[in-house]
């Protein structure tokens, strides 16, 4: 069970609810991390890696090796890379409202942050400061162009990974 980070991520939201941007985030994951859109605006090119997010003030990530991504975001499994002993499993799932992806951490790993992109902008689901080895339902932010406001497509995925030894169960959340 996870069970911190999700403080931070509220606390970081508010810090962001002033920008008329972060009400087009969506929904939160099944875990209840409420994503933080980060704009083309604060980003240029509104692809945000992990160091973009610390000179927005987010806080450290301190990766055990690069950030990892996914790209084009489609469903199976994705080793990290070598001599690393892990992976990364993704299951698309769409949904009334566009496109969603589930993951799992494989091996002891954990991730501290996940960033979607998708049209001009990302979201940010922070997992910090344990992390979490699974979650469902993150998404790409929601296209106000679109009638329904569904969201964006999926784009690439980003994910900041932690050694973790209390994920070594294939992908149960951390810490209990």
């Amino acid at each position: 069970m996870r069970v911190g980070g999700a403080g931070l991520a509220a606390t970081l939201a508010v810090g962001v609810a002033s920008s008329p941007a972060s009400a087009q985030a969506g929904a939160p994951s099944a875990s209840g991390v409420q994503p933080i859109e980060i704009t083309a605006e604060q980003v240029p090119g509104g692809n945000p890696t992990f160091e973009d997010l610390e000179q927005l003030g987010f806080g450290d990530f301190n990766c055990s090796f690069d950030p990892f991504k996914v790209e084009p975001v489609t469903a199976g499994t994705h080793n990290f890379p070598s001599p690393l002993n892990g992976s990364v499993t993704i299951t698309l799932v769409p949904t009334a409202a566009g496109p969603t992806f589930n993951f799992r951490i494989n091996g002891e790993f954990a991730t501290i942050g996940v960033i979607v992109k998708g049209g001009p902008n990302a979201n940010f689901y922070d997992y910090r400061p344990e992390g979490i080895g699974s979650d469902e339902v993150l998404h790409a932010p929601i296209n106000p162009m679109n009638q329904g406001q569904t969201y964006y497509d999926l784009s690439h995925v980003d994910f900041c990974v932690i050694d973790s030894p209390y994920n070594g169960d294939n992908g149960a959340t951390t810490n209990t």
